[in-house]
Parts: C-alpha cells; sequence; structure tokens
C-alpha cells in the first residue's frame, strides 16, 4: 500500500515519455515508504521493455568514476569480488580494473550489454537486477561490494530490491549505490524563485525521487547500515547564479567544464582529502545534485 501526502505531481507538472500509457500516474512523498516516488507504479513489463533501449542521458563522468574507485579502496582489497549491477557499457567497471581491482563482474540486459562484454577480464552476465538476484541464488554466489549506479530511481518497490540485494552480499561486504538527491533546497529555491515545475520529474526515466534526508531510513528498512554518505558537486549552484541549463540546456556544458574545473584544482595541487571533506560536508548540509552511499548489512561489525 502506497500513501502520497503533501504536494503531488500529476499532468503537466510532469514530463513525460509515454503519457499515453501512463497519464494515470502521480507522484508525491509516500508515508509508507519514506521517499517520493511513481504511485501507481508502472509495470515491470512495460519498464523493461523502455528499458531494453534506453541509455542514461547523464552517465558518470571520468573523473568521477575514478573517484568512486578511490573510495572503495579505502573499504576493499583489490582481490575483493566486486559487482556492478546495471553496468551499462562497462565504463565503471574499465575504471576499477585499472586502479587494480581484479574480481569484477557486471550485468546488463538491455542494447548496451554488447558494449559491456568487449571489457576483458571481466564477466558480464546478462540479466536485469531480479534476474541476477535469481542467478546469484542459484550458483550459491556472492559478493564483497554491489554497486548500483544511477539503478534504484529506475525500479518499482527499491526497498524490496535493496532487501534481495542483501542476500548476495557477503558476510563482510557492503553496498555502493549512487541516486539524484532530488527536491533538495537548492532546486527548491529555484523553483520557488522561478515559478516552473520540477525539471527532475520525467517519468517513466525515473519513478523514484529520494533526498539525502530520507534516505538513512530507506537503506535501514532494507536491512543496511549506512557507513558513509557523500556527494557530487551541487550543480544547482549554477542556477541560482544565472547559469540555467534547465531553462537553456547548452548552458550546461559550460556548468560542466566549470565543476571539472573547480575539482581539477585539487587533483592539481594534491588536495583530494580536502575535497573529499567538502564534499562530505555538503552531504550534511543535504546538497548535491548526486549522491553517493556506502552501506553495509545491519548484520555486520
Amino acid at each position: 500500500m502506497h500513501r502520497l501526502t503533501g504536494r503531488i505531481f500529476e499532468g503537466d507538472e510532469i514530463t513525460w515519455r509515454s503519457k499515453e500509457v501512463l497519464q494515470e500516474i502521480k507522484i508525491g512523498y509516500c508515508k509508507d515508504c519514506g521517499f517520493y516516488h511513481a504511485d501507481p507504479y508502472p509495470s515491470e513489463e512495460f519498464l523493461k521493455d523502455y528499458y531494453q533501449s534506453y541509455e542514461i542521458p547523464c552517465p558518470l563522468y571520468i573523473e568521477e568514476r575514478f573517484r568512486i574507485a578511490r573510495l572503495l579502496l579505502s573499504y576493499l582489497k583489490e582481490d575483493s569480488s566486486i559487482v556492478d549491477i546495471g553496468c551499462g557499457k562497462g565504463e565503471m567497471l574499465e575504471v576499477l580494473h585499472k586502479c587494480g581491482f581484479k574480481n569484477l563482474y557486471g550485468t546488463e540486459f538491455g542494447v548496451l550489454r554488447n558494449q559491456s562484454k568487449r571489457i576483458s577480464p571481466i564477466t558480464i552476465l546478462p540479466y536485469d537486477v531480479n534476474g541476477f538476484c535469481d542467478w546469484c541464488k542459484k550458483e550459491a554466489k556472492r559478493f564483497d561490494c554491489t554497486i548500483l549506479i544511477n539503478v534504484l530511481e529506475h525500479v518499482p518497490e527499491p526497498v524490496y530490491l535493496l532487501r534481495r540485494i542483501k542476500d548476495i552480499i557477503t558476510t563482510d561486504g557492503m553496498l555502493m549505490f549512487v541516486v539524484p538527491n532530488d527536491f533538495n533546497v537548492l532546486q527548491q529555491v529555484y523553483l520557488e524563485k522561478n515559478k516552473t515545475k520540477p525539471w527532475f520529474l520525467i517519468l517513466p526515466d525515473h519513478v523514484n525521487f529520494f533526498t539525502i534526508n530520507d534516505i538513512d531510513n530507506v537503506v535501514e528498512r532494507a536491512g543496511y547500515q549506512v557507513i558513509r554518505k557523500t556527494v557530487q558537486f551541487p550543480l544547482e549552484f549554477f542556477l541560482l547564479q544565472g547559469d540555467d541549463y534547465v531553462a537553456a540546456p547548452k548552458t550546461g556544458k559550460k556548468c560542466h567544464k566549470k565543476r571539472v574545473a573547480f575539482e581539477k584544482a585539487f587533483l592539481e595541487v594534491g588536495k583530494l582529502k580536502e575535497l573529499e571533506e567538502l564534499y562530505s560536508g555538503f552531504a550534511k548540509m543535504a546538497i548535491g545534485r548526486v549522491m553517493y552511499v556506502f552501506a553495509k548489512p545491519a548484520s555486520s561489525k
């Protein structure tokens, strides 16, 4: 059962990809789930067909993939078993391999699987996330680290999915996932100032919308304990300074270059620790366009 409360979005307040199929869907904060989501969810059959040819419009850029690899190296050994569920073209796995990780797997069931299969010596399995959990159960396979990059915002009932994934993580293993930090205060300021609809509410590209303030409760309900939260650069800073990449999408490239230049400055002078401290501070303030969450099964020490 889902009970939406507070501000509910529907009709022209949402950006639609398949309005003729999904027009009855609304988006709101669910008291039962503890986050914003579509209600009712599109059918699993519809979503599976939709995602067969779907490509994420803004994948992680190369520097950010190396950043994730550095963070994982602070928790894992090079021979730790890692699986990237929904690995796309395999870009994250390639970087993990370059950084020394040796025991790597990926899953991809859509059109990108043939591109991810080119990566050697990484094993790519042809499953969606539920199919992969079934395969792990059949093969009695577990992993030291399960990665979900831009997955949880796309799947119905993500808490149930996280519970399933818990069963494929080793006793001392961990979960790392990446999701947008939607409805954050910088977005709210922009929306109120410009009297516009939330540009990030796009159906069915995303069916869940998490905030960094809500994510601990979501993870705990799934049986995990959060051990670290951090964020990407708060891109909404640009929106509030006049670089409106929502109203003028071409502005987005200029903003991205500025963000990359900002981070490279820290890299060039050997201040990556300080950059991570800055982003951890942003996470505590609940700002940052995308959040990175590291968690362990609750029974782990």
